[in-house]
């Protein structure tokens, strides 16, 4: 007598339910960030009225925005990165879940360009042109609570910096570079370093 013995499950027996997460848009004003549950009739707001009016990182300084400039949601879904467009350019990091805005970043004189997030949102990168009009990277850890830069032995006044791709390891990223008066373009692989030493890492790997 031969016996068959079934170690697999139809599909319907193991039916998986799709994460999905809200997504957050701009209205066409750019007044609001709209986060869209899955109830469209009850979506949540954030307005520039309820952002912080003065700097925490830097006090005595006041947001005046004129618009929300760009936003982008975690891989995850928790949280969503968000610039403001004026002299002073709020970035800002809400918790989808709280609402709860943290400022990550001022940039004075100068606009965020594109948000970048870790594929497992521990962080994220910004490319921004301050008022020197050279463009830079920074970034932000969601775990330690530390802003990120490119260490200034790495690159020159006169160099534009814009994100490539993560590396390997963590902070690890690669950065496409353009330098004056060439602007001749080439890569170089990096390890993101704390805001508060700036100075204290080690060269690029080639």
């Amino acid at each position: 007598m031969n016996i068959f013995v079934y170690t697999g499950c139809l599909l319907a027996c193991s039916t998986v339910t799709p994460v999905t997460f809200p997504p957050v848009n701009l209205s066409p004003d750019q007044q609001t960030l709209v986060i869209s549950p899955a109830d469209p009739a009850a979506p949540r707001r954030l307005t520039l009225e309820s952002l912080p009016p003065e700097s925490t990182i830097a006090p005595g300084l006041y947001f005046r925005p004129k618009r929300f400039g760009l936003v982008q949601v975690s891989p995850n879904g928790r949280y969503a990165a968000f610039s403001t467009v004026d002299h002073h350019t709020l970035v800002g990091l809400l918790d989808l879940s709280t609402m709860v805005v943290q400022e990550i970043d001022v940039i004075t004189e100068g606009e965020v360009l594109n948000f970048h997030w870790a594929p497992d949102s521990h962080l994220f990168l910004y490319d921004y042109r301050p008022a020197s009009g050279y463009q830079r990277v920074r970034g932000y850890d969601l775990q330690s609570g530390e802003g990120l830069v490119v260490s200034r032995t790495h690159y020159r006044s006169t160099t534009h910096l814009a994100f490539e791709e993560w590396g390997f390891e963590p902070r690890e990223v690669i950065l496409s570079m353009r330098e004056r008066p060439t602007d001749e373009p080439r890569t170089t692989r990096v390890m993101l370093i704390s805001r508060n030493h700036p100075d204290s890492s080690p060269k690029p790997r080639p």
